[in-house]
């Protein structure tokens, strides 16, 4: 039996969805990011259950995880946004007219043009990111060359860099105002239908001009905040967009118990001594299952609806709890890593307050290898 196992709630995918779709209205499109194994919740599970409730399209980072979609969705739209390396090489991969493709130069348009079928081609602008993208100042030059090699353009798009950090965004308004300039530039040029695109998850709550042809939502597609700072911009805007629905449980079991004396050390470099005798339990779960080795002496999880804090430094694949409190847990006893048992709860967002980092990571690195279970 493998040492965990996933949970993804199909009625927490649609609420948050739904969500989006009354924020957004029936103009705007709605993308379901599951690039990078779905943050952590599964490409294919999730791409199922975000299809079966209303996504018109999915957002993926790699051509790789468009592949994997093509051979089980056959006539889903994927929109692929990161770089594909290579690409002269593995151009023949993308000839398919469902694929939405993100491109930064005029040269990988020119590969993708040669295709047939041929891919739709989304030029990507660095309003600001200093990533992907051209730079907003080369827009006329560019707009003129695609123009003038009659090189096919289905949409364009941005990204913001800070939206998520501040309460105050002249910096988003700013990357905004340089897209809508873009925008401008090439429809004077004769691209007046492209299907223009800026707004991730925290930008589609919080800018109504941001939303334009289609959202990207990601993070808040699987129930998560972008940051605290998006809840408190939405209360300073006196806006409600709703209560989103964590989409994830982590589960493994209690493998071993034992009862140690006062003053026994506990694990690696003996970081934790026993003040008082101590009933242990070991999980068969460690940094190498996604936890966070910061969680050391530090983090708890759950045990028949009650916190077990975590003793002694996790290890690559195990780690001890402090059972001493809960008198009648047993070998094989459900354990909550992420989740709610009984009228306690630990989210992704603790595990990131925990170890210092963001909700993003705290999914994403969980073990790709472990079963995602859908339920209702």
């Amino acid at each position: 039996m493998l040492s965990s196992r996933i949970y993804l709630s199909r009625s927490a995918f649609s609420h948050n969805i739904a969500l989006f779709r009354k924020l957004i209205g029936p103009k705007t499109k709605f993308t379901a990011i599951i690039k990078s194994n779905a943050y952590g919740h599964g490409l294919l599970a999730t791409a199922s259950i975000a299809l079966d409730a209303g996504a018109d399209y999915l957002g993926v980072n790699s051509l790789e995880e468009a592949l994997s979609i093509r051979k089980v969705f056959s006539k889903a739209t994927v929109l692929i946004m990161g770089s594909i390396p290579n690409l002269k090489e593995r151009k023949e991969s993308l000839a398919d007219e469902n694929f939405w493709v993100m491109v930064s130069r005029v040269e990988e348009m020119e590969i993708l043009a040669k295709l047939s079928p041929t891919p739709k081609i989304h030029l990507k602008v660095d309003t600001g990111m200093s990533r992907l993208g051209i730079p907003t100042n080369s827009a006329e030059v560019l707009a003129k060359e695609i123009f003038e090699k009659k090189l096919p353009l289905s949409g364009i798009a941005t990204h913001f860099a800070s939206t998520e950090d501040f309460t105050e965004h002249s910096y988003s308004m700013l990357q905004l105002g340089r897209f809508q300039d873009t925008i401008d530039t090439f429809a004077k040029h004769g691209f007046i239908d492209l299907i223009c695109h800026c707004a991730s998850s925290a930008s589609a709550m919080l800018f109504s001009e941001a939303r334009m042809d289609l959202v990207r939502v990601g993070i808040s597609l699987y129930g998560l905040w972008p940051s605290l700072e998006t809840k408190l911009s939405l209360s300073l805007m006196k806006k409600d967009v709703g209560m989103l629905k964590p989409a994830l449980t982590w589960k493994t079991q209690i493998q071993h118990i034992q009862n140690l004396n006062q003053g026994s050390f506990i694990g690696y470099g003996s970081t934790y001594k026993t003040t008082h005798d101590t009933k242990l339990a070991v999980v068969p779960v460690g940094y190498y299952e996604g936890l966070d080795r910061k969680l050391s002496n530090n983090g708890y999880m759950l045990v028949r609806g009650e916190r077990a804090k975590i003793l002694g430094r996790i290890c690559m694949n195990m780690t001890m709890l402090d059972i001493t409190h809960i008198p009648d847990a047993s070998i094989g006893d459900d354990v909550v890593i992420i989740g709610k048992s009984g009228n306690e709860t630990i989210s992704a967002d603790d595990h990131a307050t925990w170890t210092g980092t963001i909700n993003y990571e705290v999914v994403t690195k969980i073990l790709g290898s472990f079963p995602r279970i859908i339920e209702d």
